[in-house]
């Protein structure tokens, strides 16, 4: 869930399709098109992403007459859960738009096919850690959806202002801070807690940051319990709501933030269109800092996110290669640029991020140099990293929710981890 960008006064009309020029659509368009209808599945939320969906959605059917392309969302904890569902079901929708912790798990279902095997498919000048996502036996399964992204600590400056503190670098300070900022309209911070992905991906930079193995094979030693024993003392505190046991990252979690109900929160570049829908600019109302470590100078490792766009083997060939070819229409580097300023993201080609890079805003320079140490959460795990995922995100409920202590929460994952890590 990282990356960079300059969204600080996004107008009403860039999100509108009038915005999207017809960049890259129409060397992809096959004459005659059939006709075709696909459907979509993802968990896109934001209005930037929701309007820059519908906009090249539109596009893509004025320039392929006779292909319509139905968009379905799914709640982000809800999602994949549905897709193996599906898979098991062989009634996986024509395109999916896929998590890519998960894009391992979507591959060994074998309900979705290589796109290294379809007509106009390139690798060339992909960040490799991105289009490597897809990569299994030799064949590419997917690509990028906007880029990638992450993130960091995002605080409302006139709430710091009015308590007179800082933004906390470290944890002693980010529980001093939180303490502070908490008051009867709103509190210090607002934590990702529910039964998902997010709150996992939430955590990690507090663990590995604090020396976790990237694995989690050591989640019960003193860098995991160290570090949920930091998000235990600030519920405990009240500095953070226990209502976070229910709260995804976005948009709970943002929305507390942007009403004014948390003073701080940990979150990604994506919440910039929303941020400056409600009036909300870097540098005005709101600014950005690493995620806090527990020893000054630890380098702060944040996980890679974003998700990767899948084809299914529903339908025939000709409704495959035209999945793929809608896929491949977001892939222009004039595309890219659009779609990685209205998702949030950095652009997944390097020559794109360059250029991108120079047109950011200062609210994406904590997020570009996090990625010098961003860690991508399946790397020696692959189809391993869910599970585990699932054993940390509940053992982070256990001990949030005072069902079980810090220790045998992670004691628990630690036997469930150790399973999986053998199998």
């Amino acid at each position: 869930m990282n990356q960079w960008k300059r969204v600080r006064r996004l107008g009403l009309a860039t999100l509108t399709a009038a915005s999207f020029a017809v960049v890259g659509l129409s060397q992809v368009s096959t004459s005659a098109a059939p006709t075709i209808q696909l459907t979509e599945e993802d968990y896109f939320n934001t209005p930037g992403q929701i309007s820059a969906l519908a906009a090249y959605t539109k596009q893509f059917e004025a320039a392929h007459p006779g292909v319509t392309v139905t968009r379905q969302y799914v709640p982000f904890a809800n999602l994949d859960t549905k897709l193996l569902t599906q898979a098991a079901g062989h009634d996986l929708p024509n395109l999916l738009a896929v998590d890519n912790p998960f894009v391992s798990t979507m591959i060994s279902t074998g309900q979705v096919v290589p796109l290294s095997g379809l007509k106009g498919f390139s690798t060339k000048g992909y960040y490799p850690a991105i289009i490597n996502e897809g990569l299994s036996n030799g064949k590419y399964y997917s690509y990028p959806v906007a880029g990638a992204n992450s993130i960091a600590l995002i605080y409302n400056i006139a709430m710091l202002k009015a308590a007179h503190v800082s933004p906390p670098a470290t944890w002693a300070q980010l529980v001093t801070v939180a303490k502070a900022l908490t008051t009867k309209q709103h509190f210090g911070i607002a934590l990702t807690c529910e039964a998902a992905e997010d709150t996992t991906w939430q955590w990690e930079p507090f663990f590995w940051s604090n020396g976790g193995q990237a694995t989690f094979a050591n989640v019960a030693g003193a860098p995991g319990v160290q570090a949920l024993s930091l998000w235990k003392q600030l519920i405990t505190d009240g500095s953070a709501s226990k209502a976070c046991l229910n709260w995804s990252q976005t948009p709970a979690a943002s929305s507390q933030f942007i009403a004014g109900k948390a003073a701080m929160m940990v979150n990604g570049p994506w919440n910039f269109p929303t941020l400056n829908l409600n009036h909300m600019y870097y540098g005005k109302q709101f600014g950005i800092v690493p995620v806090p470590v527990r020893v000054p100078g630890q380098h702060v490792v944040v996980p890679l996110g974003g998700e990767d766009w899948m084809v299914s083997n529903s339908g025939g060939s000709a409704a495959q290669q035209m999945a793929f070819e809608y896929i491949q229409g977001m892939q222009t580097p004039a595309k890219e640029l659009q779609l990685a300023k209205l998702f949030g993201y950095l652009p997944g080609k390097i020559a794109v991020a360059q250029t991108y890079l120079k047109q950011a805003g200062p609210e994406w320079k904590v997020y570009i140099d996090q990625t010098l140490y961003a860690h991508p959460r399946t790397l020696g795990l692959g189809v391993k990293y869910p599970k585990i995922s699932q054993a940390v995100w509940t053992a982070i409920q256990a001990a949030l929710s005072g069902s079980q202590s810090v220790q045998s929460a992670l004691n628990t994952a630690q036997g469930q981890i150790k399973s999986v890590l053998s199998s």
